[in-house]
C-alpha cells in the first residue's frame, strides 16, 4: 500500500512546494517582478548544471548524468556557449552578481578548456547556429556591456568558422554535406535519407557567416554561405508554379536537386524561410526580401488551413507536393511564423509607425493580420491543454480524432497523438509573443506569456524528494497530471525560451536594430554604407 502512494504523494509535495515558491500576488502587469522570476528560473537551471554537469555538452538533471559530444569525450561547449548571451542580456537588465559570476565562469572555461581542433564529426547546421552564433552574440554583447573578453569570443568564432567553412568546398554544387570533421575538414554525407541534406540546414548558416565577414573583413565566409542558393533556385525552378517558393525538406548536395516533395514549415523546412527574411533585415539585401515574399505568398496559397469548430488559422503540410491534400498536422516549431510574419510586415517598426511608411501596402497588412491570428493559434496550443504547456505536435480539426488513443483539446480544435505529447520547453510561441508585444504594445501578449511561464513553473519545475535542490526538465507527457518528467536539459531552454520570455517583459526593445538568429543569438543590424565599403554584397541572382 505504501508503495502505491509514492506517485500521488510526490505530486502533492511538488504542487505544494510550487505554490509556496510563487508569489500569487504577482501578475503579468508586474514586469520587473516577472523578469526576476524568469531570471531565477534561468539561474536555477544554470546553477544546477554548474554544480553537477559543468563543461559537458549534454546533461540530465534528474539523474545528474552527463556526457560530451566530441570524439573521446571532448566538449563542444553546447550548453555553456549557447547560454552565455542569455546571461549577458539578463545581466544588462538586472545587474545580478550571480549572472556576472556565470558570465565570467563561462568565459574562463571557453578560454582554458574549449578547443575546436577536434577529430569529430559535427552537424554543420547545429554547430553554426548554437556555437558560432553563440560566440558571435557573446562578442556583440561583451562589446556593448564591457563585460567579458570580446576578442576571445571573436577569435574562437573565427577558428570554428574556418573549420566549418571547409564543408562548402567539397561538392560541385557548393551545397555542403550535413556534417564536417573539425580536425580533418572532411565533409560527411547524411547517413540516412539517401545522403540528402536537410534543406533548412544548409540555408540556415548565412546570418552567422555574413556577420563574421562584416566583423573580420573576410568576404570568404559571406561568399561560401551564399553560394548554396543559386543551384537551389536555378536547378529546381523554385520561383515557378511547380513550387511557388516552397521547398521540399531534403536536397541532394552533389546535384542540388530536391529529394521528394514533402513541404512543411516544421522540422527541416522552417528556418529556410526564416533566414530569407532575416538576411534582408540584417544586411538590407533586397533580393532576400523578394524571395521571402514569394515563399510567403506560396504558403498562403497552399498551406493555410482553418480549424473547426473555432476557426483557428494553422499552417499545414503537403507531404506529396503542392497538388496533394493538406495535412492538418503542425509542429510546435512552426509557431516561430507569427513573429516572422510580423517582422516581415513591419521591418521591426511598431505597427503604428510601419503603417505610415511608403512600403506599407495591402500585402503587408495581410501578413500583419495573419501574424496576429497565427500567434493566437499557437497560444491556444497551450491554453487548451490542461497543464498550459503545448505538446510537440498537434493535428487540427478535433472531430477527426476517431482513434480513442488521441487526446482532443478542450475546445475541440485539435487533437494530440500519444507519441506527440512530450513538451521539450520549446521557444517558438514565446518568441512570437515577444515580437508581437513589442510591435503592438498590447498587454495580452504579456498575459499569454505569463500563463505559459506559470505552466513551466507548475509542471516543469521539479523538486528533488531525495536530495536538495530543484530543477527544470522536459516532460514526457504534458497533458495528463501529475506530469512525468523527461530527464534532459535542452540548451535552447536557456538560449531561447527563457531569453524570449525575459525580453517579452523588458521595455524599450528596438527591433529595428537587432536580428536574432534561429537559436535566439542576437546580432546588430549592419550598416549598409559599411557593407558597401567592404565590398560585401549579394553575389547571385535567381
Amino acid at each position: 500500500m505504501a508503495k502505491s502512494l509514492v506517485g500521488p504523494l510526490t505530486a502533492v509535495l511538488v504542487a505544494v512546494v510550487w505554490y509556496w515558491s510563487i508569489d500569487t500576488r504577482i501578475t503579468y502587469g508586474d514586469a520587473s517582478q516577472v523578469r526576476s522570476l524568469i531570471e531565477e528560473a534561468f539561474l536555477t537551471s544554470w546553477e544546477d548544471y554548474e554544480a553537477y554537469g559543468w563543461g559537458f555538452d549534454e546533461y540530465k538533471p534528474l539523474t545528474r548524468t552527463h556526457k560530451n559530444m566530441g570524439h573521446q569525450g571532448a566538449p563542444l561547449g553546447w550548453i555553456i556557449v549557447d547560454s552565455l548571451d542569455t546571461m549577458m542580456m539578463m545581466y544588462n537588465s538586472s545587474g545580478s552578481s550571480r549572472l556576472l559570476k556565470g558570465i565570467l565562469q563561462a568565459q574562463t572555461w571557453i578560454d582554458n578548456e574549449l578547443s575546436y581542433d577536434l577529430d569529430s564529426e559535427v552537424n554543420l547546421f547545429e554547430t553554426t547556429i548554437r556555437m558560432l552564433g553563440g560566440l558571435l552574440s557573446a562578442h556583440h554583447w561583451s562589446s556593448q556591456l564591457k563585460v567579458g573578453n570580446e576578442q576571445l569570443f571573436l577569435d574562437k568564432a573565427i577558428d570554428l568558422a574556418d573549420r566549418l567553412s571547409l564543408a562548402f568546398l567539397q561538392t560541385e554544387s557548393g551545397i555542403p554535406y550535413s556534417s564536417v570533421n573539425l580536425h580533418t575538414g572532411e565533409a560527411v554525407k547524411n547517413h540516412v535519407d539517401g545522403g540528402a541534406s536537410s534543406t533548412a540546414e544548409f540555408t540556415t548558416l548565412q546570418l552567422e557567416f555574413k556577420y563574421l565577414s562584416f566583423l573580420t573583413g573576410n568576404e570568404t565566409y559571406w561568399q561560401l554561405s551564399e553560394q548554396v542558393y543559386k543551384p537551389l533556385y536555378a536547378l529546381n525552378g523554385l520561383m515557378g508554379p511547380q513550387w511557388d517558393g516552397l521547398v521540399p525538406i531534403y536536397t541532394y548536395p552533389d546535384s542540388g536537386q530536391f529529394r521528394g516533395n514533402n513541404i512543411r514549415f516544421g522540422s527541416r523546412g522552417d528556418s529556410f524561410y526564416e533566414y530569407l527574411l532575416k538576411q534582408y533585415l540584417l544586411t538590407h539585401e533586397k533580393l532576400y526580401y523578394d524571395l521571402y515574399r514569394t515563399s510567403i505568398e506560396g504558403m498562403k496559397k497552399h498551406l493555410l488551413g482553418i480549424s473547426k469548430p473555432n476557426g483557428l488559422v494553422y499552417i499545414g503540410e503537403k507531404t506529396f507536393g503542392l497538388r496533394s491534400q493538406l495535412d492538418p498536422k503542425m509542429d510546435h516549431l512552426v509557431c516561430f511564423m507569427g513573429g516572422l510574419l510580423a517582422m516581415g510586415a513591419t521591418e521591426g517598426l511598431p505597427i503604428h509607425k510601419a503603417r505610415k511608411r511608403e512600403f506599407w501596402d495591402t500585402t503587408r497588412e495581410s501578413d500583419w493580420k495573419l501574424a496576429q491570428d497565427f500567434t493566437y493559434t499557437c497560444y491556444q496550443m497551450y491554453a487548451q491543454i490542461p497543464t498550459s504547456l503545448a505538446p510537440e505536435i498537434v493535428v487540427f480539426n478535433g472531430e477527426e480524432a476517431v482513434d480513442n488513443s488521441n487526446w482532443i483539446s478542450k475546445n475541440g480544435d485539435f487533437y494530440v497523438k500519444p507519441a506527440d505529447r512530450h513538451n521539450l520547453q520549446r521557444p517558438e510561441t514565446v518568441e512570437s509573443l515577444m515580437f508581437l508585444y513589442h510591435l503592438t504594445g498590447e498587454k495580452k501578449y504579456r498575459q499569454w506569456g505569463w500563463e505559459i511561464f506559470q505552466g513551466f513553473q507548475q509542471h516543469s519545475l521539479k523538486h528533488r524528494i531525495r536530495g536538495a535542490g530543484k530543477i527544470y526538465t522536459s516532460l514526457r507527457d504534458c497533458i495528463h497530471t501529475p506530469t512525468e518528467p523527461l530527464d534532459n536539459l535542452e540548451s535552447f531552454w536557456l538560449a531561447e525560451t527563457l531569453k524570449y520570455l525575459h525580453l517579452l517583459f523588458q521595455d524599450d526593445i528596438d527591433l529595428t536594430k537587432i536580428v536574432f538568429n534561429t537559436e535566439a543569438h542576437a546580432f546588430p543590424v549592419l550598416d549598409t554604407r559599411s557593407l558597401r565599403g567592404m565590398g560585401l554584397k549579394t553575389g547571385w541572382s535567381p
